[in-house]
């Protein structure tokens, strides 16, 4: 894992991830698709996990910057807030709410982000509380066994850990999305985007794709690998090529922010990849579906 925490990393690095500019975005590979618009944010944290925002002031930045919608995913993992007690839990449910009904400018989704407890495929919330929510991420973080919790030291029992965990998750049938898949960088070994074997990858695309698991596609993926001495476009590259084997697969994709400090919105590098990528728009989930479904 990281040294540095990702607070930690964002304020040293304001300048440097201020986004792409305009002329880099339109920039496309030979052959790529103009830009899908795409004006939803589905991963996202407030002060009940390790965001700066209260909800009241989440949902009013999301209505501000005319977002179609937004998903509020705060981490339920072990000794989280949400996840170690049942009346904050409620809490949290019940202002979402109440922020939602008091507007009509954007969709604001419940939803949470769990992490994998180990290389089955585990995770952190359980059905009856996903059952609460309407948008259920899962990561790859520091509760996460054999993969960013002591990976083994062989790079590919590691790279196999990981993609057996994605597997896994695809199993999970309360699961709507893997939260930054690959983020795999800053451990020890590193696993960069070009290093997982195709036939893996092909695998749990195919497995994605059929139990309708998104891809969540982040904005600040770079964070994963500031300790991979990988040039940022580099990374960017090999992510994109990476995206492409599961747009072939039939994934569906998001974008996100994974906001923690007033990133709401800026989902500028994920939609550079997308548009790299040439994900189609019918790949790219709706979040009015999400919504109604829920219903």
């Amino acid at each position: 894992m990281a040294a540095s925490t990702r607070r930690q990393f964002l304020q040293a690095s304001v300048a440097a991830t201020a986004g792409v500019t305009t002329s880099a975005a339109s920039s496309l590979a030979a052959g790529a698709q103009p830009a899908i618009r795409i004006d939803h944010d589905l991963h996202t944290h407030t002060i009940y996990s390790d965001g700066a925002s209260t909800i009241p002031l989440h949902v009013l930045e999301a209505r501000a910057f005319e977002l179609d919608a937004v998903a509020i995913t705060d981490h339920y993992t072990p000794g989280s807030k949400i996840a170690g007690s049942e009346a904050e839990f409620d809490r949290y449910l019940a202002e979402i709410e109440r922020e939602r009904s008091n507007q009509q400018d954007v969709i604001v989704l419940k939803g949470a982000e769990a992490t994998a407890l180990d290389a089955t495929g585990r995770i952190s919330i359980d059905e009856g509380h996903a059952a609460k929510l309407e948008w259920v991420l899962c990561d790859l973080g520091g509760s996460s066994e054999g993969t960013l919790r002591r990976p083994p030291s062989d790079k590919q029992k590691y790279i196999e850990n990981v993609v057996r965990t994605y597997l896994g998750l695809c199993d999970v049938k309360y699961l709507d999305a893997i939260a930054h898949p690959f983020n795999t960088g800053n451990t020890k070994p590193a696993a960069l985007p070009a290093d997982y074997p195709l036939g893996l990858l092909r695998e749990l695309a195919t497995k994605m794709a059929a139990n309708k698991k998104v891809f969540d596609v982040m904005n600040d993926m770079i964070y994963w690998f500031h300790q991979a001495s990988l040039a940022p476009r580099e990374f960017t590259a090999q992510y994109v090529e990476l995206v492409k084997l599961f747009v072939a697969a039939g994934v569906m994709f998001q974008v996100s922010s994974d906001d923690h400090r007033t990133g709401l919105g800026n989902t500028r590098w994920a939609q550079l990849v997308v548009a790299r990528a040439a994900v189609p728009a019918q790949q790219i989930v709706d979040p009015r579906e999400i919504a109604r479904r829920k219903k």
